[in-house]
């Protein structure tokens, strides 16, 4: 009978222990089935927006058994180091799971910072147009008498160009400057569009190769700059204004001579700026053609020297 009972009792505590183990919770059907431990790994979906909460007590990060951490991964690679920076330690001992920059976790970056474009300020303004009260050729010629003057004589003839640091501060001082240095003196006509340009003032071939050797210095001032300035008279003829090629702050020692209404020019390629206009011989200047020299350039400062 006393092993009857004893049998009996360990019976019962065998059931009870195993009762005991068994801890069990709800699924959506309202009936029971085994809960799964919190160590599984298995992670749950979070709505969009939802802030990240921090694992119960005891529960490794990253849900992991033995809470060893695994790298951060990014597209194209998983191996640590290879692609990107691994998460944080810290992000990962509170569970926020943030991935560092370069991780798949850029896809959650807000709105107003985009991926792969500048920071705002590192965007450069456009800069503001200059309001620029504009001087029209027929003034230029009102204010003629008081403009200085340069003499060029050419094979075909003389011509005067009336020049004006008024309207043209930087370009008028550094024309003045070429000619009373001789930089003309011998330079021949190297383009003529008719009804468009004459131009002149080239001392470099196509491939770079000076065409006055003869002349060092002419080189030497060619090569010097000056910068970009608004327009503040009109591209019209027998206007006078620098020729540039495509960039900016590019001017140098060629310029050119209107032939017609060219007014296009006054904003283009940065601006054409109209320093001079020729007040006599623009007859000689319309018979210019490829090939002509001009013998001598000059500035003048008195009637006798203008030949009146």
């Amino acid at each position: 009978m006393l092993r009857t009972i004893t049998v009996a009792c360990t019976l019962a505590l065998l059931v009870l222990t195993v009762l005991a183990g068994c801890r069990q919770g709800p699924d959506e059907k309202g009936t029971y089935t085994p809960a799964r431990s919190q160590r599984s790994g298995e992670v749950t979906a979070v709505a969009p927006g939802t802030p990240p909460q921090p694992p119960p007590e005891g529960v490794a990060a990253e849900g992991t058994e033995g809470g060893t951490e695994e790298p951060a991964t990014t597209e194209g690679g998983t191996e640590e180091g290879s692609t990107g920076e691994a998460a944080t330690d810290e992000g990962a001992a509170n569970g926020e799971g943030v991935a560092e920059e370069g991780t798949e976790g850029d896809e959650d970056a807000p709105p107003d910072e985009p991926k792969d474009e500048p920071k705002e300020e590192e965007v450069q303004p456009e800069p503001q147009e200059e309001d620029v009260e504009i001087v029209t050729a027929t003034q230029l010629y009102a204010r003629a008498d008081r403009a200085q003057k340069a003499m060029f004589e050419t094979s075909k003839g003389n011509f005067i160009i009336a020049i004006y640091p008024e309207i043209a501060p930087a370009s008028a001082p550094h024309f003045i400057r070429l000619i009373s240095e001789g930089f003309y003196d011998g330079i021949r006509i190297h383009r003529y569009e008719p009804g468009f340009v004459v131009q002149m003032g080239q001392v470099f071939g196509p491939d770079g190769t000076p065409l006055y050797r003869n002349d060092p210095k002419k080189a030497e001032l060619a090569k010097i700059t000056i910068p970009d300035e608004p327009c503040r008279s009109e591209n019209t003829a027998m206007t006078v204004s620098f020729a540039k090629p495509d960039a900016p702050n590019s001017a140098s020692c060629q310029f050119f001579i209107n032939l017609g209404d060219n007014r296009r020019l006054d904003k283009l390629n940065y601006g054409f700026t109209v320093m001079g206009l020729v007040i006599h011989g623009q007859d000689v200047v319309r018979n210019l053609r490829v090939g002509d020299v001009i013998g001598r350039a000059y500035m003048v400062r008195t009637d006798t020297e203008l030949g009146s």
